[in-house]
């Protein structure tokens, strides 16, 4: 990948919104590509935090082991996601593991050259900040989920929340384009896979989504909203 073609692919990302073409080109300076193969890890809890990750293709998922050493997903990330800044801002060690879900292509920032662009590119500063807020956001949504005792509910929060963070809206349709296995969904929910795979076929029969191989689809996201996630 050339410099025009980050340039090209961090234009059209969160993370350098509203920043002029000099802004982006000094970004792209920095980045240097790296790519990881399905289930391949690209570190794991306790690692020394020395790099900043975006995610130009493939999906992520950052995960912890709970008490009895069982795997918990704290979350999914996919084209255009960025993670692994919270290491290079306290000093600490990683605190949680990143696994590839899909093979992954990755635009990486190595530590010292991120906090010359923080603190050399306000937009860059305020777009990390705005994405803060939205995983707060988020961590209240899927707290919020565990606290329900119907699974549907957590299905249906679920699929708000990656449509939200990664959802193509297509007219009024959403697009969840190359999902995660049903056995990932169903840890990132909190409920068993055979209850998530009988949730999903009923939604299917009920119209409330379509599958398309990989891809899950909400013919029309906004009365899912108001529906479903507004009324909570």
């Amino acid at each position: 990948m050339d410099d025009k073609d980050k340039i090209e692919f961090l234009r059209s990302i969160s993370l350098c919104q509203d920043m002029n073409e000099k802004e982006i080109k000094n970004i792209a300076e920095h980045c240097q590509l790296k790519k990881f193969s399905k289930k391949n890890i690209v570190f794991l809890e306790q690692d020394p935090g020395n790099m900043f990750y975006i995610i130009h293709s493939g999906k992520i998922k950052i995960t912890k082991l709970n008490n009895d050493g069982d795997e918990v997903i704290l979350s999914i990330l996919g084209q255009g996601d960025y993670f692994g800044e919270m290491s290079l801002l306290d000093h600490n060690k990683r605190n949680a593991n990143a696994i590839a879900l899909d093979d992954l292509e990755l635009l990486t920032i190595v530590r010292n050259e991120f906090l010359e662009v923080l603190h050399s590119n306000t937009n860059f500063t305020f777009n990390l900040l705005k994405t803060f807020a939205i995983r707060i956001r988020t961590t209240d949504i899927r707290v919020k989920s565990f606290f329900l005792d119907d699974a549907q509910q957590k299905v249906l929060m679920m699929l708000y929340d990656m449509s939200e963070k990664m959802g193509v809206r297509k007219g009024s349709h959403m697009v969840l384009k190359n999902m995660p296995n049903q056995t990932d969904l169903a840890n990132l929910t909190g409920i068993s896979r055979e209850t998530l795979s009988r949730i999903i076929k009923k939604f299917e029969m009920n119209e409330l989504i379509m599958r398309d191989g990989k891809d899950i689809i909400i013919p029309d996201y906004n009365e899912f909203v108001s529906r479903f996630i507004n009324e909570e």
